[in-house]
């Protein structure tokens, strides 16, 4: 390489490599913190909102609270959870109401099936791990649904 101004021409190529070296260990260094996950609190309006957007959009007639949750419920050595339940009558009929609950729960949020549907039992689980809840489906009848969430044992605080 040449002169420029006096002074030698440092190659590009070891100036990135030095910079990658330095942007991969503020990644590494971001990523030593174990996340706490949301508060028992944050996983039960979590739970709330979800079962609400998603009975919501399954269009029922009438939809009941069964249980309104917001209380803390023991668990654990030193923990608490939080639940929430609906129950839902539709002026439709139809076989295909829960599939259609658990895909909405899988395509809007993430959702997961934890306990599968099986056939007899008209009942399923999804998780969601990065809010820490579980929602359960159930179809009581071609016309009745009901979802019913837990959120994980998580600690007080």
């Amino acid at each position: 390489m040449g002169r420029a101004f006096g002074t030698e021409t440092i190659s590009m190529a070891s100036v990135w490599r030095c910079a990658a070296a330095l942007g991969g260990l503020a990644v590494l260094a971001g990523c030593s913190t174990a996340d706490a996950g949301p508060t028992v609190e944050k996983a039960g309006e979590t739970l709330q909102r979800h079962i609400t957007e998603l009975m919501e959009s399954v269009d029922p007639e009438e939809t009941v609270v069964t249980d309104a949750g917001g209380k803390d419920v023991a668990c654990g050595a030193d923990g608490v959870k939080r639940t929430y339940g609906v129950r839902s009558v539709f002026s439709r009929s139809s076989v295909l109401l829960l599939p259609e609950m658990a895909g909405t729960l899988s395509t809007t949020w993430g959702y997961k099936v934890h306990e599968a549907y099986k056939a007899g039992s008209p009942r399923t689980t999804l998780k969601l791990a990065s809010s820490r809840t579980s929602i359960t489906l159930e179809t009581l009848s071609d016309h009745e649904a009901v979802a019913t969430g837990v959120t994980d044992c998580l600690p007080r605080g």
